[in-house]
């Protein structure tokens, strides 16, 4: 992390100078940028630095058990009725993953942008841009950012960073668990997190409407000759029917076991007319970032994402994607994106 100590630097300077500073958790927030969030706002308050912490969507019902996650906020107003010296944004390629890029068009004044994340295809859309891919979680980054100042983390705030930590790396299973990783992880253990709470609400204890949607999901599952891709699709009237929120949380991640899959692939309906893919591999020859940011998405080689406009309708052949405003052959635009 060295060659970060500079950004580290230029980051507390722009907090020390700063009046107002808003911390912004991307929408439909995961383990990672909640938990990355939380630590940041652990700094702020200690530095007595006035901040709001913001999400354009609510934080998930499984997420509800990290410690001071009511502080975050959902409503524009928290974003567009105040004047902000610094925004910081974390665990996002860019403004419209992070789902500000239309409240950026309507902000007081002229704030400076933080970018911290872990993703490759980050756009560098900051004024300062901490983007460091090889590290497990944009919580990782932030355990360094606290570590370096010497700043005291209680087990309140390893606990939230510890959650990012094992969600993003799927319980230490997949290609983001790295000897960083692990070394930071043990060391918020010592500090006092709560592991055992942390696994429970994010990779046990599935409810029974859960795994009824995993069921649907496993029903579903196919893979195509073109791409060598297994894929299943969840539609809204599945989330309405078992009355859970819209996610895939997890499922993506379980198929990823899948034997002689180049890749997987889950898409769900949402109830705002577009459809969220996720996308994992195993395979050293197959980078799913590169796919995900063909559709406008973005993320790390083994684990992507992106969200197209459209929704899914049952024919004879099997489910397709009718994307918004025409029909468009979304297996061959996947193929297309493959051999990119």
């Amino acid at each position: 992390m060295m060659e970060f100590y500079p950004l580290f630097q230029k980051i507390k300077e722009e907090i020390e100078k700063a009046q107002k500073v808003v911390v912004i958790a991307h929408q439909n927030p995961d383990g990672d940028t909640l938990g990355a969030l939380l630590g940041i706002a652990h700094y702020l308050k200690l530095n007595n630095t006035d901040h709001k912490l913001f999400c354009t969507t609510s934080v998930p019902d499984y997420l509800r058990f990290l410690p001071n996650v009511d502080a975050v906020h959902s409503h524009e107003s928290i974003l567009l009725d105040n004047e902000f010296d610094v925004i910081i944004i974390l665990d996002s390629g860019d403004l419209a993953y992070a789902g500000v890029d239309i409240h950026f068009r309507k902000l007081k004044g002229l704030p400076i942008v933080i970018n911290i994340d872990h993703h490759g295809t980050n756009t560098n859309y900051g004024h300062i841009n901490l983007v460091h891919p090889q590290a497990s979680s944009t919580s990782e980054i932030i355990y360094h950012f606290l570590d370096y100042f010497r700043t005291p983390i209680d087990k309140e705030v390893a606990t939230s960073l510890l959650t990012g930590i094992l969600t993003d790396t799927g319980g230490f299973s997949n290609m983001g668990t790295t000897p960083s990783s692990m070394e930071v992880s043990s060391k918020l253990l010592a500090l006092g997190a709560r592991a055992r709470e942390i696994v429970s609400n994010t990779l046990q204890n599935k409810s029974l409407a859960q795994l009824q949607l995993w069921g649907r999901a496993l029903s579903r599952l196919k893979q195509d000759k073109k791409t060598g891709i297994v894929s299943t699709i969840l539609t809204q009237k599945d989330f309405q029917e078992l009355k859970i929120e819209e996610s895939s949380e997890g499922i993506a991640n379980f198929l990823n076991n899948v034997e002689q899959a180049k890749a997987i692939l889950v898409m769900y309906e949402k109830g705002d007319g577009t459809i969220k893919g996720s996308l994992r591999t195993t395979r050293n020859d197959v980078d799913v970032s590169k796919i995900a940011k063909y559709f406008g998405g973005g993320g790390h080689a083994k684990a992507a994402g992106f969200s197209i406009k459209g929704t899914f309708v049952e024919t004879k052949t099997g489910w397709q994607v009718i994307e918004s405003p025409k029909q468009d052959n979304f297996i061959d635009k996947l193929s297309k994106a493959i051999r990119m």
